[in-house]
């Protein structure tokens, strides 16, 4: 029986609950090989404890569908909880949602991100140290881009944006392709050419193709030593994919489209991809990631983060990875952290992390998630806010 102390109100309980549509236009449109777009969005949550601890959370795909979720179907349900057992939290959200992938569970990927910082912060720990301690000071970096862009050549800004790469640091590449099969390896030799034979090169496809043109994309992209291929055709089809990987001697990568460990279960059995890529916001935050990465690690699988959206999805991933094991397969070094740098003032709104000589970039070691967030942070991108309490 629980003592009468037991039910007294804790300086962790939650008390607050604030969410924030944001949504950032783009000084042009970029895309890939789905389409394109112009404006990048997000929906942050900031969960606040009795003690005054604020902790911040994160889902991008479809942030005005996640916030109805959150403001009415979760959030009531976590105040006067205890923001200190973000895991209890996460049980307590999944018995509430109506199902378990999609919309939903982008909604409990936001608050789970934002318990975890909460949790951290009012343990006066860096995330890694709460999740039980990085492997490493820095991760392994690849730039994830050039995007395509629209009208007449869509790899036209590529040479520059390349260069751009380069010269902040990083070494190791993602492109975004996805016109022809001859055009893309084309693009993709011209890349290999300039930044040299040692630098891994992948390419990312958006699912855009079906299984003829991806498969012969992948045969042609073979001379470019590239390292995987990401997402080549709509992700839920494992038959295609299963043909796709009997048939490529490049591995195939993929998981941001993926919402929960059973789905990651039902892929990693089915051996197809070469590297598990689940994005913290999307698939059920990170102690959904943390299933995640123990389904890997059965399965002997590498894992690496999709990162998207704001500050608050970079720093959680970068958290994340610093403490998955190594796993050096397909010739990768992994854990590998993927970096957005293209035009993005949701995720620089705290400052900027870039790259070292070596192309690594640094784990955070500050308070929860190392970000110093309040609202007027991202004010000029502020749509709509709510609060609940």
């Amino acid at each position: 029986m629980a003592s009468p102390e037991a039910s007294q109100p804790l300086p962790s309980d939650i008390v607050r609950i604030d969410g924030y549509e944001l949504s950032c236009p783009l000084p042009e449109r970029i895309g890939n090989s789905r389409g394109f777009f112009e404006s990048r969005g997000a929906l942050l949550v900031a969960v606040t404890t009795r003690e005054g601890v604020t902790g911040w959370g994160e889902t991008w795909a479809y942030p005005g569908a996640a916030s109805d979720i959150v403001r009415t179907q979760l959030a009531p349900h976590l105040l006067g909880q205890d923001a200190s057992a973000p895991r209890r939290l996460h049980d307590l959200m999944l018995r509430k949602l109506p199902e378990r992938h999609g919309v939903p569970l982008m909604a409990a990927s936001a608050l789970d991100i934002a318990a975890w910082d909460a949790a951290a912060r009012t343990a006066r720990k860096p995330l890694h140290a709460l999740l039980g301690g990085a492997l490493r000071e820095s991760v392994f970096a690849y730039v994830s881009g050039p995007f395509l862009k629209p009208g007449g050549d869509p790899y036209r800004d590529y040479p520059v944006d390349l260069d751009g790469y380069l010269a902040a640091g990083f070494r190791a590449i993602k492109l975004r392709l996805g016109t022809s099969p001859a055009v893309d390896a084309a693009m993709a030799r011209r890349v290999r050419e300039r930044i040299g034979a040692a630098m891994p090169l992948m390419v990312d496809l958006n699912q855009g193709f079906a299984f003829g043109p991806a498969a012969d994309l992948a045969h042609r992209l073979v001379e470019s030593d590239v390292r995987w291929l990401e997402e080549p055709m709509v992700h839920d089809n494992l038959a295609a994919y299963r043909r796709l990987a009997d048939q490529v001697p490049i591995p195939l990568a993929g998981g941001e489209s993926l919402f929960g460990v059973q789905a990651f279960r039902d892929v990693a059995a089915s051996g197809v991809l070469g590297f598990l890529q689940p994005d913290l916001a999307l698939c059920g935050g990170i102690t959904e990631g943390l299933k995640i990465a123990a389904l890997a690690e059965a399965f002997d699988m590498a894992l690496v983060p999709h990162v998207w959206g704001t500050a608050v999805n970079f720093n959680a991933s970068l958290h994340f990875a610093a403490i998955l094991p190594h796993r050096g397969g397909h010739g990768m070094p992994c854990p590998l952290f993927e970096y957005d740098f293209s035009y993005n003032p949701l995720r620089t709104m705290c400052g900027e992390i870039l790259p070292d000589a070596s192309g690594a970039v640094a784990v955070p070691d500050g308070p929860g998630l190392g970000l110093d967030l309040g609202p007027e942070r991202f004010a000029p991108y502020l749509v709509e806010s709510w609060t609940v309490r």
